[in-house]
């Protein structure tokens, strides 16, 4: 019986199967002929072999390892799990494996991983960067020549890089506009974001397409607010706009307050998906009735949003989309093709359940 070698080479499977060491490497590579016969025998050879290519090898003969490397904030997230499930079968479906790293939003990790993916040749990186003023990281292997695309996220020092997001503004102002059209003026908006209204109305208002272009996620979705608010002649309320860090608990604590305060309004937006679940569960604890007392839109289609009466409207992202876009774009770059475009935005929709009530206006 033939021994299972540890390490069989191309040698090893063309002895094993009484062919040449050219023959058996076309079979193995999978490049130029050979007849049925050869074939069988070498690739019978090296599965008692345990035969398996050398790929750093390979590697350096083709300059490809045709791996890419994808470094995200929280895989668990189930935004960023859906995001990587998209990359990660368009990689694969041209050829490509992937390596998965997981920063925690921590810049030391992000730093850390990006090296070890360089280190481990990956042909290229999709990255959702942590937000930071410097990411000396990412800066450096793409000065190096590696490939990077950037997911969801822009950063200022990194404009040009190539970014694959969802169209935050306009998320937002599909939500704003379908509760405009039912007849809501007084729509509060519960944001991350924290630059002051009037600096993010200078934007909205502004020419400055650039400039708007690196700011956060949270920000941009706050100047979808604003302009639709513009658009419909409604002047915006320093007093609708409910700040909150990206938490369940803090979410829930801005929009009891807001609740508190006296100011009125009959509809909240909520802009991603933990402010949502926290927003949902205020209003709960506070027997709100939605959308009698206040209509509701959130972020994101999590699980629950269908679960609970009335089902809750939201805003959903084009998670699966967004990841096999940043596969593809990132690919391109790899195979040098010319991008078709710097930047890819992609359409979010607005999925119309039954927390948005019609209100009559005086």
């Amino acid at each position: 019986m033939t021994q299972r070698h540890a390490s069989a080479t191309i040698i090893d499977v063309a002895r094993e199967a009484g062919v040449s060491k050219s023959a058996a490497a076309r079979v193995l590579a999978r490049s130029g002929s050979a007849s049925p016969q050869t074939k069988q025998k070498v690739l019978e050879a090296a599965e008692r072999l345990g035969y398996r290519p050398n790929q750093l090898a390979k590697a350096m003969k083709s300059g490809l390892t045709h791996t890419l490397g994808v470094v995200l904030p929280d895989v668990a997230n189930p935004f960023f799990s859906a995001v990587l499930r998209g990359f990660t079968d368009a990689a694969r479906s041209a050829g490509f494996e992937v390596l998965v790293s997981n920063t925690d939003n921590d810049p030391e990790i992000e730093s850390s991983s990006i090296e070890l993916l360089a280190e481990k040749r990956v042909d290229g990186i999709a990255i959702a960067p942590v937000l930071q003023r410097d990411p000396q990281a990412i800066a450096r292997i793409a000065a190096e020549g590696i490939p990077v695309v950037l997911l969801d996220r822009r950063l200022p020092t990194l404009a040009a890089l190539p970014l694959v997001s969802a169209d935050h503004a306009d998320a937002t102002a599909q939500a704003v506009r379908a509760l405009i059209d039912n007849g809501h003026t007084r729509i509060a908006l519960l944001t991350e974001a924290t630059q002051s209204l009037d600096e993010l109305r200078a934007i909205a208002e502004g020419p400055d397409d650039a400039y708007f272009a690196l700011l956060r996620p949270s920000a941009q979705r706050v100047i979808g607010y604003l302009r639709a608010l513009a658009a419909a002649e409604i002047p915006a309320d320093e007093h609708l706009l409910l700040r909150s860090a990206y938490s369940v608990d803090d979410a829930q604590r801005a929009v009891e307050a807001f609740l508190d305060s006296g100011v009125t309004a009959t509809a909240l937006h909520s802009t991603d998906a933990a402010l949502t679940s926290g927003a949902y569960r205020a209003l709960t604890a506070r027997d709100i009735a939605v959308p009698q007392d206040l209509a509701f839109i959130g972020f994101d289609d999590q699980d629950w949003t269908t679960l609970v009466r009335p089902a809750v409207s939201v805003i959903d992202q084009p998670r699966q989309r967004l990841g096999a876009t940043a596969a593809t774009t990132l690919i391109g770059a790899i195979r040098g093709h010319a991008p078709s475009a710097h930047d890819h935005l992609l359409n979010a929709s607005l999925l119309m359940r039954d927390s948005v009530g019609s209100i009559t206006q005086a």
